[in-house]
């Protein structure tokens, strides 16, 4: 049987995942409404029809970026999650080990941000950005039973609920970080407002693990 040459497939991967570090790049330096697809093919080094071959618009661009970023945060998160349930406390350990990873870099947090607003103008872009948002929540209630599952932990709200709380209050935090300025005592008093409020948070929804006295 003759082998598949996959050498293609592989370049277009390479292609798209370059295209859409030089959109995330462009975007947050000019922003996404006044970002043409000739300044994202300039900066990754592309022509048009490079960009054309991949995507069709701006719009199914950003999905593909929001997808990917998503995904990657998701993916950090579960493997700092490995093991919660052996820690004496899990539900400190686990906003610990997750509080830098779901601190999104203020790079992804302005993109995402802005488009936003351009989703309050444009219903298309609306209905896309709500169908990834539910994406988003869903696995992070799944993430949220499944670790609640295995530390033995008793949730005393619907782990859907607690998702939706949980991603309100970090996109606050993230976003008064990003207004206070990169470094210095502002990101310092965000981690700490996210830390604090998360722990609040996830004692009054959790009930602990079962005693064994």
């Amino acid at each position: 049987m003759q082998e598949i040459d996959d050498r293609p497939r592989r370049r277009r991967a390479a292609t798209v995942e370059r295209l859409l570090d030089a959109a995330l790049e462009t975007f947050a330096d000019i922003g996404f409404a006044a970002a043409s697809v000739e300044d994202i093919c300039r900066r990754g080094g592309f022509t048009r029809g490079a960009f054309y071959s991949s995507f069709r618009t701006k719009d199914e661009l950003f999905e593909a970026l929001f997808l990917r970023e998503t995904a990657r945060n998701f993916a950090r998160a579960e493997e700092l999650l490995i093991g919660i349930e052996d820690e004496v406390d899990p539900v400190a350990a686990a906003v610990e080990r997750c509080l830098g990873s779901f601190r999104a870099d203020r790079t992804w947090v302005l993109v995402h941000t802005e488009y936003a607003l351009h989703a309050t103008r444009h219903p298309q872009a609306a209905a896309a950005l709500r169908r990834h948002a539910e994406q988003l929540h869903r696995r992070l209630t799944e993430l949220i039973t499944a670790v609640s599952a295995r530390a033995g932990i008793a949730l005393t709200v619907p782990a859907n609920r607690l998702a939706r709380i949980v991603l309100a209050l970090h996109d606050g935090v993230v976003i008064r970080e990003v207004l206070g300025g990169p470094g210095g005592a502002a990101d310092r008093a965000a981690s700490d407002l996210e830390r604090t409020a998360l722990l609040l948070l996830l004692r009054s929804a959790t009930a602990g693990p079962p005693s064994t006295d």
